[in-house]
């Protein structure tokens, strides 16, 4: 029997990495199928003159060294790490633990315990309560809320500085998330290192997985749309396979048909379901959840500040007392790569409650610059993104618990829209990758032992 075939589909980092531990193995013929003209999705970045602007992921690794992201890119391969220090990879730690912009002042600690002495005394004395909670697996027919369940313990502007928190990582509020969703994901980050800039950014990581990729045989086709995925006996050259997969190269109206015997999704559940044939039965349950389930937009203004900035951290600086923005970053005053010499470049996130998307655009700006007393001397605008429809912030809001496996044997679903429970930003889609990975392998074992 020839080489099992995997098929990955997307090159966010989700789908590159697990491209990559699929190519590791040496025992498969991968192949990574991306629709867009680049690698890395929303983690990756653009040349705008000398300023390193992200597609998305503000270059920050929210958990250091201690998160799934970290264990999986940079750990041992005998630990399940793909290793890629071996291509430059590296993570550089914030100057602070976390700050707050409030009344134009800024506060700054290099700790969680650094963190709590800017709120009354009950939350220090609560903190305990908080991280020994039993919140590793979302409770069944759960009706409370997070910022519900935080009012019992906590008193309500340190609510409202973890809550911008998450309005900056994940575009939303603890009352649009369900209590152990927001236990579990303060708990993680409490227990976290500090937050840690990718060197070169986030395009660092791609590069390191691009070339891990090519040093192990994978390959990695840019602009190719999945079209079909079909049982593999619809084609003639397909029939030895599990799967047949439609891919039209952009700029063709032809359809070229690829065998896999495991595919290896990073395109969201609705694109997913859209593709595959009706010959493959998703249980009506998983349907409905995916129907269900909204997509999470946000907006973020990067800036060009000069050096004379009198805020001079790369620690995310949460400013709680704003509608909509939940905070923003300077990670140049770790990687000073990022911006031209001399210059420093500011990413901020706000989560978008209104359809309006210009006029959120603009209301942001104006939050920005009322909170921000140095900004209008100092910085200039950019661009600003905005993060809707299929390219949203993320696929699934936290919380959301859409799963891996979605009932069809040989398929799994990385990135985004499959975060584990209480794992944020990269740290979420990293968490699922070895599963699905190994999930898969062990499927196309299965099938050539057969």
């Amino acid at each position: 029997m020839s080489e099992s075939k995997a098929v990955v589909i997307g090159a966010g980092v989700g789908g590159l990495s697990s491209a990559a531990k699929l190519a590791q193995t040496g025992k498969y013929d991968v192949t990574l199928f991306e629709r867009m003209s680049f690698a890395g999705g929303r983690f990756t970045q653009h040349d705008h003159a000398g300023f390193q602007i992200p597609t998305g992921a503000v270059h920050m690794i929210p958990h250091g060294r201690k998160g799934p992201f970290s264990k999986l890119i940079l750990g041992k391969r005998t630990r399940g790490g793909l290793e890629l220090g071996r291509h430059g990879v590296d993570f550089l730690p914030s100057t602070k633990f976390a700050c707050q912009l409030k009344d134009g002042k800024h506060y700054t600690a290099n700790s969680v315990y650094g963190i709590l002495p800017w709120f009354p005394i009950k939350n220090t004395l609560s903190m305990p309560r908080l991280l020994a909670s039993r919140a590793k697996r979302p409770r069944e027919n759960e009706t409370m809320n997070g910022r519900t369940w935080l009012q019992r313990l906590f008193t309500d502007d340190f609510i409202d500085f973890l809550e911008a928190f998450s309005n900056f990582a994940i575009s939303l509020r603890f009352d649009q998330m369900p209590a152990s969703t927001v236990v579990r994901i303060l708990q993680n980050s409490f227990w976290s290192d500090r937050p840690h800039i990718p060197k070169g950014g986030c395009k660092g990581v791609i590069d390191g997985l691009r070339a891990d990729l090519k040093q192990n045989g994978a390959s990695v086709k840019l602009s190719h749309e999945v079209t079909d995925i079909l049982p593999g006996e619809a084609e003639e050259s397909t029939k030895e396979n599990r799967f047949c997969i439609g891919i039209r190269r952009r700029g063709r109206d032809s359809t070229a048909w690829v065998g896999a015997d495991s595919i290896i999704h990073n395109g969201g559940h609705p694109n997913l379901l859209h593709s595959l044939s009706e010959d493959f039965e998703v249980p009506k349950s998983v349907r409905e959840q995916v129907r269900n389930t909204q997509a999470v937009g946000g907006i973020g203004f990067v800036f060009d500040l000069d050096d004379e900035i009198p805020q001079r951290d790369s620690g995310v600086t949460m400013i709680p007392s704003l509608d909509r923005v939940g905070g923003y970053v300077i990670p140049t005053f770790s990687e000073p790569t990022l911006a031209p010499e001399g210059r420093h470049m500011m990413i901020t996130h706000q989560y978008v409650p209104d359809p309006s998307v210009k006029s959120e655009i603009a209301k942001g700006r104006d939050e920005l610059y009322d909170a921000i007393p140095w900004l209008s001397d100092h910085g200039e605008e950019l661009c600003v993104h905005t993060y809707h429809r299929n390219w949203p912030c993320n696929r699934a809001p936290q919380g959301a618990e859409l799963p891996s496996d979605i009932g069809v044997r040989g398929i799994r679903m990385v990135g985004d829209g499959v975060k584990g429970h209480g794992w944020m930003m990269v740290e979420g889609i990293a968490s699922n990758v070895p599963s699905a990975v190994r999930d898969v392998c062990n499927t196309m074992d299965a099938r050539r032992s057969s």
